[in-house]
């Protein structure tokens, strides 16, 4: 197969510069160099041809001593195929002398670039900590020439950094280029592909890539130490929800945030309440007293390269009983004995007995401690409440003001009923005045009430036992009055100790008066209708006339008074 294509690759060579040497001119040659490829990776194969225009040349085809090509040659041309390049100076020099023209010797040279593979990314952390500084650095392969090698930093597809170096340099010397991209690293590198990319410029503006490597990128934002939201003293043997946050990270999801006690684990519950917070519960209940080392500790389970954080507090662990408040019940008149007592403190304990802001008494120990006051039952004070109040005070008041517990207790003063009184209404309407006077059929109400402690009994006393009364636990109601519930009604409240009443006149008023009265009216009314009616009878009997026209009586034969002139017309007059 060998043969076949050097045979091939003469044939072309000859007929290429048998038409190169047609189109000569008579007074000018030239020297053409073609090699394929136009780069060659050292340990490769490279293909060189020189060839002229001269028709009638002596061709003399040169390299640098040791390197033997396998060669064709023509009459105006030399082929040479080298199957293994392993010298990284590779210089082709063709020189023509064209015998015909008589000619000065003519020369070209090539130096044909020779690159291999090697190219090397610096290696990164495992991840990286965003607002960061941080170094990529590419090795490039060695490339002779070294300013024909060109390395650009590609972020994805976009360019970010080129360069390539500016001296031809030694063939023997192994100087490679180098480029560094110096970066800050952010939130969105993580996952961002990073590529080195070798090539190598053939001229005219064009270039072969020969190699490149990559780098994906992975960053974290771990800013902040963990914080322990509630440092406060908790109570001993009583459960308590830790809480501790951690903001501003990234990845969330990865991070780990675990409590610690004395060395050992708590049981917790991560939660993440936004995209760039942490937090961890975890129930406890402190066992002893004291300053009770716990500790937070955050950190990212996948990228054991990133130092985790903790937060440690000290905890005061305290017991402090319920304050506890003692009122016996008593009679109105005796005297009663209030206590106020803490039965196990670990700490400044200050004990106050109060009425609403009034303190009473008060006290202070380190252990336990009783405090009393004594006052005097009565009525008025019953229901009245007192406070036991524990004030606690911690080690450290800087992290938390005093613990404070609180009892409420309530004076019962027994006494006899006092202050019966009585609502009254009639017809739905309140009443006052005594005594009351109603009218027969009026309805009414008597509503009762009486303060005295235990709660008395009420009972009704009413003066007729008539019918129609209804009586409930704190009412009489007689819906239809009459003169037989006319009387003094009694409401009686009765307890163990005494009992109290209050009374009511009601008066039915008479009906007689009205009797007379309205029968008068109608006396008077019937007379009136009576004489109307007689009068209107008997002037149509006699008959009434109304004297119109009259005429002064001038004549005194004709007498006057009740005599009238005969001629004066009577009209008869109708009702």
């Amino acid at each position: 197969m060998m043969d076949s294509r050097l045979f091939l690759t003469a044939a072309c060579i000859w007929i290429f510069t048998l038409l190169f040497a047609v189109s000569a001119t008579e007074t000018e040659f030239e020297i053409s160099i073609d090699v394929n490829p136009e780069a060659v990776e050292f340990g490769g194969s490279i293909d060189m041809n020189c060839s002229t225009t001269c028709p009638d040349p002596t061709v003399v085809v040169e390299y640098k001593s040791g390197i033997n090509p396998n060669r064709t040659k023509g009459r105006t041309w030399y082929y040479d195929y080298f199957s293994l390049v392993q010298e990284w100076d590779f210089t082709l020099v063709c020189s023509v002398i064209c015998k015909s023209k008589n000619s000065k010797p003519k020369e070209k040279k090539m130096l044909v670039t020779v690159y291999n593979r090697e190219i090397n990314i610096t290696s990164l952390p495992e991840v990286l900590e965003v607002n960061r500084r941080y170094s990529l650095q590419c090795i490039g392969p060695r490339v002779y020439p070294n300013n024909k090698l060109i390395l650009t930093w590609l972020r994805g597809s976009e360019i970010v950094q080129r360069n390539s170096a500016e001296n031809q340099g030694l063939p023997d010397e192994d100087n490679r280029l180098r480029n560094v991209f110096n970066f800050t690293a952010s939130l969105s590198d993580d996952g961002q592909e990073y590529t080195c990319l070798a090539e190598v410029d053939l001229g005219s503006n064009t270039t072969m890539s020969i190699t490149n490597s990559s780098v994906t990128l992975q960053t974290y934002s771990f800013m902040d130490q963990p914080r322990i939201l509630d440092k406060r003293p908790k109570e001993v043997k009583q459960e308590v929800i830790l809480t501790c946050e951690v903001s501003d990270v990234y990845p969330v999801e990865k991070m780990r945030v675990r409590w610690f006690q004395d060395g050992e684990e708590l049981n917790s519950v991560t939660t993440r309440p936004n995209s760039n917070t942490v937090q961890s519960t975890a129930a406890w209940t402190p066992q002893e007293t004291g300053l009770i080392e716990v500790v937070c500790m955050a950190d990212f389970e996948k990228y054991p390269s990133v130092p985790s954080k903790n937060h440690t507090v000290f905890i005061e662990v305290y017991v402090f009983s319920s304050p506890e408040i003692q009122i016996p019940t008593s009679h109105e008149g005796n005297l009663v004995n209030i206590t106020c007592h803490v039965l196990n403190v670990s700490g400044d304990l200050e004990l106050k007995l109060k009425k609403e802001n009034d303190i009473l008494a008060k006290g202070s120990s380190s252990t336990g401690l009783t405090i009393s006051h004594t006052v005097q039952a009565q009525a008025k004070l019953d229901g009245q409440q007192f406070i036991c109040e524990a004030e606690l005070k911690l080690q450290d008041q800087s992290i938390a003001s005093p613990v404070i517990k609180q009892q409420v207790g309530t004076l019962h003063v027994l006494y006899k009923p006092r202050d019966t009184f009585m609502t009254i209404s009639v017809n739905n309407k309140t009443v006052s005045g005594f005594p009351v006077e109603v009218t027969k059929a009026d309805e009414i109400t008597l509503s009762c009430m009486s303060d005295g402690r235990p709660s008395p009994v009420l009972e009704w006393v009413n003066p007729s036992n008539g019918n129609n009364i209804e009586i409930g636990p704190r009412f009489l109601r007689i819906p239809y009055i009459t003169s037989e519930h006319q009387g003094i009604y009694i409401c009686r409240a009765t307890n163990q100790y005494g009992s109290d009443e209050k009374d009511v006149d009601i008066r039915v008023k008479g009906l007689k008066w009205i009797i007379v009265v309205t029968v008068g009216i109608a006396a008077v009314l019937t007379t009136a209708v009576v004489a109307a009616l007689y009068q209107k009878f008997n002037a149509r009997k006699r008959g009434e006339y109304n004297v119109q026209n009259a005429k002064p009586n001038n004549n005194a034969q004709i007498p006057n008074g009740n005599n009238h002139q005969e001629d004066v017309p009577l009209v008869e007059c109708h009702p």
